[in-house]
Formats: C-alpha cells, structure tokens, sequence
C-alpha cells in the first residue's frame, strides 16, 4: 500500500483574478521563450502561490497568457516520493494539491520535503519550480 498520495485538482478562475485577453499560440511561444532564454539564460515563472492553509492545502495560479501541459506536483521527503496526475492548465485557473495519506504529515513534515511543480514548455523541456511546504 502506498503511504501517501498528492491529491490534485483544478479550480476555476476566481472572479478577482484579471482576464485573460487571449491565449498565445504554441509555435509562437516557443519562438518568444527560446529568444529569451538565449539572450537572458532564465524562464519567467508562470506561476504564483494563491492560496495556502494550515491545513496544508497549496494552490497556484496559472498567471501567463498559454495553457501549461503536463503540469504535476511530486513531494519528495522521509524517503518517500508522491506524484499527482498530469493535467493541463489553462491561463487563471488554479490548481489545488493537498497530500493525502498514512504517512501524509510524515512526508510533508520532513526535513528534507520537498514539493516541486513540473510543467512541459512548448519545446518539450520540462521545467521545474520548488514550492515550500510550511
């Protein structure tokens, strides 16, 4: 039996959060983000911390102007990695991870925890971006 499990899920666009005018299409994304990362050697985040409770529940907000493929959260800590389901996510929406599971708090209270949101750029690389856990 697996000791834990990140449970994932989307949340629509909270009416607080600013319209999206239009979504960018792929081929030029991949064009504008290979530009940049050439002549600047970083990749903007597309990502913000909205909400985070006590209980331990995180979301994130998609903040660019695309849809974000693949995206999923993986906890590493006391020895143990969890991985939730890819998805995508559309610019606005939230996605909500909560880590569910016998040894749930033992994981997420580790010193060495370590949840990580992973996503696909249009290019196919795989980026990564840590997210605190307390």
């Amino acid at each position: 039996m697996i000791p834990f499990r990140l449970s994932a899920r989307l949340q629509p666009r909270s009416a607080a959060a600013p319209a999206v005018a239009a979504v960018v299409p792929r081929a030029a994304v991949g064009a504008a983000v290979s530009a940049q990362e050439a002549s600047q050697g970083a990749v903007v985040v597309p990502w913000r911390v909205a909400q985070r409770s006590a209980s331990g529940v995180i979301e994130v907000e998609n903040t660019s102007a695309m849809a974000l493929d693949a995206v999923r959260f993986s906890l590493a800590g006391d020895g143990l990695l969890g991985l939730s389901l890819p998805r995508t996510v559309l610019p606005g929406e939230r996605l909500r991870v909560v880590l569910r599971g016998s040894r749930a708090e033992v994981a997420s209270g580790a010193p060495d925890a370590l949840l990580v949101l992973r996503w696909f750029q249009a290019d196919g690389r795989e980026l990564l971006w840590p997210v605190s856990v307390s």
